[in-house]
């Protein structure tokens, strides 16, 4: 399919992604309620992979079998993947989901400064910077009654969140370069296996002697991670990113916050206030600045 010549195409893909990345804030917590983080994330990858595996042998796509090509698939998955999900994991324990979603929307940030030292073609100008603050001011406004802690190790878990998108940021730039000599699935395939074998063996070191059980709650919520919000997600996510601009797919860490509180409305008919309503026009004016100077 030529994404070219349909210009709706791509804010389809974005609104897909955005629904679901919106719901799955929301579904790492309820893991994290019966299974320590690094056990969650490693099912939930190593369900992904199986999923992308299965999709990849049936659609008859080609696996690289040349070393350089495992490193640097393995490089990827520590980029962009382990470490990253990692210090997600393992700092939303500490604060709210709220705190959480605003320190992860730096992201853009990130992907515009590292993308002028590794995708020079992607000029990064004041107007374009202009629309990734005003979108982030945006995401502040919906949750600036939650951007708080109270945990004794919050600010460590505030400290883990913030750095984790710098990491989602430069592997969301190699995976745009990769994507040249990568089908979408074989680009996340092997990473994505490599990172559930990491984190099992991250599990097996930090967390032994934690006391943890498998809950129906905690079992469905690795299943949705693995198959909707990683296996779905990120081959859609990296296919369009071929033809789309990093720091536009990167501005989908804007839409997902408000989007959970929506998943928060429909599943549990929270309130939706007047922030939440003010908080998402900034955020797509921000957008449409970052989209028209794109």
């Amino acid at each position: 399919m030529n994404i070219k010549n349909n210009k709706y195409l791509p804010f389809l893909i974005i609104t897909i992604l955005s629904l679901i990345w919106g719901s799955t804030w929301v579904a790492i917590k309820i893991g994290l309620e019966d299974l320590p983080p690094f056990l969650s994330a490693g099912w939930r990858f190593l369900l992904a992979s199986i999923i992308l595996f299965a999709y990849g042998i049936k659609a008859k796509l080609p696996f690289p079998k040349d070393l350089r090509s495992h490193l640097f698939l393995l490089t990827f998955s520590a980029i962009n993947f382990t470490v990253s999900y990692a210090l997600v994991y393992w700092g939303e324990q500490y604060i709210n989901s709220g705190l959480t979603s605003v320190l992860f929307s730096v992201m853009p940030f990130y992907t515009a400064l590292i993308s002028m030292k590794v995708l020079p073609s992607e000029q990064i100008t004041l107007k374009k910077m202009s629309g990734i603050t005003v979108g982030f001011l945006g995401v502040v406004i919906i949750f600036s009654d939650q951007l708080y802690f109270t945990h004794p190790l919050s600010i460590y878990g505030m400290i883990a969140v913030l750095v984790s998108p710098a990491f989602s940021a430069w592997g969301t730039l190699l995976g745009k370069k990769a994507r040249t000599s990568y089908h979408s699935i074989t680009l996340n395939t092997l990473p994505i296996f490599y990172t559930g074998l990491s984190f099992m063996i991250i599990h097996l070191i930090f967390e032994q002697g934690v006391n943890f059980q498998y809950t129906w709650s905690g079992v469905l919520s690795m299943a949705y991670l693995g198959i909707l919000g990683t296996a779905f997600a990120f081959a859609l996510y990296f296919w369009l990113l071929k033809s789309v601009s990093a720091v536009m797919m990167s501005l989908i860490t804007y839409i997902t916050p408000p989007l959970a509180l929506l998943w928060g409305w429909i599943i549990f008919d929270e309130a939706i206030s007047l922030k939440l309503i003010i908080g998402m026009l900034v955020i797509f004016s921000g957008i449409a600045i970052v989209r028209r100077w794109k």
